[in-house]
């Protein structure tokens, strides 16, 4: 790495330059206010790529303090990973204003404008380069979106990144399945989504719902699981005044009906009980229904959206599921993959849910290193679910701003350990894990005996062993 004399008097150099003559023009120590109030972070760099002065925001950006930054080289902090590519290398190089999109090492993308100031005699003396997370504009998008929605009382559009409908694809497998979806919401015919617990499934019924013709009517989402059986058929279908003891005066309509027009989304499907299968059945052949009660058929007109973790036809061969009702749901099949098969997706989640939880929680935390390669190593058995909780959970219990590996719950920081020390020799696999042991106890006993005690060593290897590995 070079070494460079710190900078510290070289933005007020650069300022003073910089400023015009005039009696109304602010002080450096104006400019310097007004730069800090600004959303979008500020980075100034000298001809020779030395970082002289970085506006606050800097480290919530990068994860980097500030003042660790100030007189080393934007190549240097390129090579090491703190930003990729470096636009301020960029403008040295061409002479020119330059927008990129650029990546950090907290995995978020940003866009980046650097702007060359010029010399008298047409070089480049300085770069001025400014930082906006891309997240921001998403934000922006969202709300010209409900903008438009207020003025001319039209449907919200879908937006074109599907993340605003929480739904992340930049893995393969993901990107398959919004290919999928958007074939599926050109035709009005019935959709079997299957996968894990917490893969997303009710997201994507949603955003078939919003993307299809039937946008403009109701959307009804039931859980088969999750109503007792013997409500769950007048949940669906409704019933008449009087029908059973204990009915409301004036009966009830069901989830069935109040679909008319539009989506009704039946999750965990699996669950529902042999003999309403049966009459769910006839309502999708006939589009008609009889509430509890009643003589009477209701025309019904609704798309349906069926959801399961259980394979489906494994219950039709134990006489579990209705093989006629199978065939019927499963005209057009949507799988979600989980988690741990589509790893390109962990981060951008993560990230996402992160912004919300700052947001809903007034704070501004974000992941450290370790915890970026713990989230991205850790196999996610609950999915996104479990993502999402562990996430919120982060920001609720982390007493700093940057969330460091202590603050995992165990059993993250041990399978990303695992999954870490799989890929290594026996050797170096041994060496992390006796070293994450001692650590870890010598951490929560404080003392070398306590230490030796919960490792079942001796005082003095304990003491080896925590100024090898603690030290």
């Amino acid at each position: 790495m070079r070494n460079y004399t710190p900078y510290e008097n070289r933005s007020q150099d650069f300022f003073a330059d910089s400023a015009p003559a005039h009696a109304d023009f602010p002080d450096v120590h104006d400019l310097y206010s007004v730069i800090e109030s600004m959303h979008d972070n500020v980075v100034i760099v000298n001809k020779m790529g030395v970082t002289i002065w970085v506006s606050s925001c800097f480290e919530r950006t990068y994860g980097i303090p500030k003042d660790s930054i100030i007189g080393r080289t934007t190549y240097d902090m390129e090579a090491e990973g703190f930003f990729s590519p470096s636009v301020a290398s960029l403008v040295l190089q061409s002479k020119q204003t330059v927008t990129i999109v650029e990546d950090n090492q907290l995995g978020g993308r940003n866009i980046v404008t650097g702007v060359p100031i010029y010399d008298k005699a047409g070089d480049v003396e300085w770069v001025i380069s400014y930082t906006v997370d891309s997240r921001y504009f998403l934000k922006l998008n969202n709300e010209y979106e409900k903008l438009n929605e207020a003025l001319d009382g039209s449907q919200l559009v879908i937006s074109p990144d599907p993340s605003s409908w929480g739904v992340v694809a930049i893995s393969p497998a993901m990107q398959r399945v919004l290919e999928y979806v958007s074939k599926v919401t050109l035709v009005d015919t019935n959709v079997l989504i299957t996968g894990e617990s917490g893969v997303g499934k009710n997201v994507i019924s949603r955003l078939i719902h919003k993307q299809s013709d039937r946008s403009d009517g109701p959307l009804m989402e039931i859980n088969c699981a999750g109503i007792p059986a013997n409500l769950l058929e007048s949940e669906l279908f409704g019933y008449e005044a009087g029908a059973f003891t204990g009915a409301c005066r004036q009966g009830k309509v069901g989830r069935i009906e109040l679909a008319n027009g539009g989506t009704l989304v039946l999750d965990e499907i699996g669950e529902l009980p042999l003999e309403l299968q049966a009459k769910l059945l006839q309502v999708i052949q006939e589009k008609k229904l009889t509430k509890l009660g009643g003589t009477r058929a209701i025309n019904v007109d609704f798309r349906l959206i069926a959801a399961t973790n259980q394979n489906l036809r494994s219950l039709v061969d134990k006489k579990r599921f209705r093989s006629d009702l199978f065939f019927r749901l499963n005209v057009l099949h949507l799988n979600i993959p989980p988690l741990r098969d589509r790893t390109e997706d962990i981060l951008p989640l993560a990230n996402n849910v992160l912004e919300e939880s700052n947001g809903k929680y007034s704070t501004n935390k974000y992941f450290s290193p370790e915890v970026i390669d713990a989230l991205q190593m850790y196999s996610w058995p609950g999915n996104v679910r479990e993502l999402r909780n562990v996430v919120e959970r982060l920001v609720i219990i982390s007493e700093q701003l940057i969330i460091t590996e202590d603050d995992l719950p165990s059993h993250i920081q041990d399978g990303a350990f695992l999954e870490r020390e799989n890929k290594l020799p026996l050797k170096n696999a041994l060496y992390e894990l006796e070293k994450k042991l001692v650590a870890r106890a010598y951490k929560k006993h404080k003392t070398t005996v306590a230490t030796a005690k919960a490792l079942g060593i001796s005082q003095p290897s304990a003491a080896r062993k925590i100024s090898k590995f603690c030290k």
